[in-house]
């Protein structure tokens, strides 16, 4: 089997901040076929379907920006850069239709939305929300922490670490504005929303991990907003290791399995999903690395970028575990994978 994928990661201006892998399971073998040198400290991006445009968010010294990129067979070059009104813009996102890019800033708490062209260009700014306040932990949580948004068309979920809440808007499509509700969901003191997954089968449910706790909630929209249906440790019950701060979450292409990466554990959880959408207790593998800050799922390949140690490595999706093809490259700092669309 032959796959591409992006990985990005944390690099100097020069340096390989993203990088084109082909793998070949048959053979055993991952090779770079492309890379991205022009961008300082990409902390995440997003491939354009149309095969030809890469988005990331640049971390440097001042206010951060969102870049576009126009890929071409000698690797790729910036077409334009947009302020993201803040500072670490740590995750970036498309809406479904492309029409719109959403960017966290986490080091100063806000969201800011652009507008795209239909052939992927940056065009605008279209909103930006700054978020006031603080959490129970005075140090992690002493401001306002944006770490993840999601658009799902009508709605956008933004994940405030350092509040407790994933606040709700509505969206409007016209204009690019967000719209508060009512329907922000709020978890324990102290556990720090990081990412979430939705089912794709059953739209209703939200899968959120926190970073703090390494705990995973499933919620439930009853119509007025999400219940707590279950909560969930995405590290083992005796684990007595380095401090542990849970990461990415994603489904299974299937969706049966939900998958969430451990950093201190340095695993990658697979929670086998219920016929009533709760999770069972997780099945635990090596990420294969040091902190596997994302990984992503192909198939029933799996793909993890273990930023501290510099660790790509290829594991098949064997039922809950994951079982290493021993293809894997180090790619510096990579913090995110992407497949090549």
């Amino acid at each position: 089997m032959v796959r591409e994928f992006y990985v990005s990661g944390y690099a100097e201006l020069g340096e390989k901040g993203i990088i084109r892998y082909r793998i070949d399971t048959d053979k055993k073998t991952i090779d770079e076929i492309g890379s991205v040198t022009c961008i300082e400290n990409p902390t995440y991006m997003v491939p354009h379907p149309n095969g030809h445009v890469i988005y990331s968010g640049e971390k440097h010294k001042g206010e951060a920006e969102v870049v576009s990129f126009l890929l071409e067979d000698a690797g790729a070059h910036v077409t334009r850069k947009l302020g993201t009104g803040g500072i670490s813009a740590c995750h970036i996102s498309l809406d479904p239709t492309c029409e719109y890019l959403f960017a966290a800033n986490y080091a100063t708490g806000s969201l800011a939305v652009f507008s795209l062209g239909s052939d992927g260009s940056l065009l605008e700014r279209t909103d930006f929300r700054q978020f006031e306040g603080h959490g129970a932990d005075p140090v992690r949580q002493d401001r306002p922490h944006l770490h993840f948004a999601l658009c799902t068309g009508e709605t956008v979920y933004a994940c405030d670490l350092g509040q407790d809440v994933v606040w709700v808007f509505d969206f409007d499509r016209k204009t690019g504005k967000l719209i508060d509700t009512d329907r922000n969901i709020h978890v324990r003191p102290g556990d720090g929303p990081r990412h979430l997954a939705i089912h794709s089968a059953h739209p209703e449910y939200l899968y959120l991990i926190t970073e703090m706790a390494s705990t995973v909630y499933v919620l439930k929209d009853n119509g007025n907003g999400y219940e707590t249906v279950q909560t969930i440790s995405s590290i083992p019950a005796d684990y007595d290791g380095p401090e542990n701060t849970a990461a990415a979450i994603r489904f299974s292409e299937d969706g049966t399995r939900l998958l969430v990466s451990n950093r201190g554990h340095d695993s990658i959880a697979v929670f086998q999903v219920t016929e009533s959408d709760t999770l069972l207790p997780a099945v635990f593998s090596s990420s294969g690395g040091t902190g596997p800050r994302d990984f992503n799922v192909f198939g029933d390949l799996v793909v993890t970028s273990n930023q501290y140690s510099g660790d790509v490595v290829v594991y098949e999706l064997d039922g809950l575990t994951l079982r290493d093809t021993g293809i894997r490259s180090n790619a510096g700092h990579p913090s995110c994978v992407q497949p090549v669309l």
